[in-house]
């Protein structure tokens, strides 16, 4: 079923097994208005009643994929590939143009654009991130230095998205996380970037930390 944010006017496409048979709160993805959703009147009862996420993920331009997760029954999935075959197959340009953004939402869809013959990049691909180290600041305020190289180990320009450092505790538990630029937007082939960060005032416990690339 399609249900459109009441103050926005945002569509999403929701599983209606995943509303239950009274209904339930949900989060528009784009405005954070919450409402009560009720299910469709021709629901049939009882219902079995999938976990759904708080918030509703926005439908990507010319697509008509789920916003939901996707039960995992065989026939389902099934069912899932077949639609989703037969809409790209039949010149489907907004599945093609906005396939990032398809992934994001159904990530299985990954696999059949590689089938296809149109793959999508992770972000950061074609770029590695090296000798990558941390530290703490012991002198003045606590803080934790972060700072490594990026290089292009591809055979052409590559964009250099945003860092992300994420501090963990022992348990493995993210206790914070923070993104900077690596402060170089394009590398060519070969080329490589230091970047150094710092961490202000670091939660307590904090054991660990891993950096990453990240489109936000």
């Amino acid at each position: 079923m399609i249900v459109t944010c009441p103050s926005c006017s945002a569509r999403y496409i929701v599983d209606p097994k995943a509303l239950g048979p009274t209904g339930r709160m949900v989060r528009c993805a784009s405005c954070k208005h919450t409402w009560m959703q009720a299910p469709p009147a021709d629901m049939p009862k009882p219902v079995d009643v999938e976990p759904a996420p708080d918030s509703l993920r926005p439908i990507p331009p010319g697509s008509n994929l789920p916003a939901f997760p996707q039960p995992q029954a065989r026939g389902s999935q099934a069912a899932g590939w077949l639609i989703f075959l037969a809409v790209l197959l039949g010149g489907g340009a907004g599945l093609v143009a906005g396939r990032d953004d398809i992934v994001a939402v159904w990530a299985p869809a990954a696999r059949l654009y590689d089938i296809v013959g149109l793959p999508v990049e992770t972000v950061g691909a074609g770029l590695e991130l090296r000798n990558v180290s941390s530290t703490r600041r012991e002198d003045g305020p606590p803080a934790i230095m972060v700072e490594g190289t990026v290089i292009n180990v591809s055979n052409r320009p590559r964009e250099v998205p945003r860092l992300k450092a994420v501090v963990r505790s022992a348990a493995h538990q993210d206790l914070k996380n923070w993104t900077f630029t690596p402060g170089v937007l394009v590398l060519l082939p070969g080329e490589t970037a230091n970047f150094r960060a710092e961490l202000a005032d670091p939660p307590r416990g904090a054991t660990d930390l891993e950096i990453k690339f990240t489109a936000g």
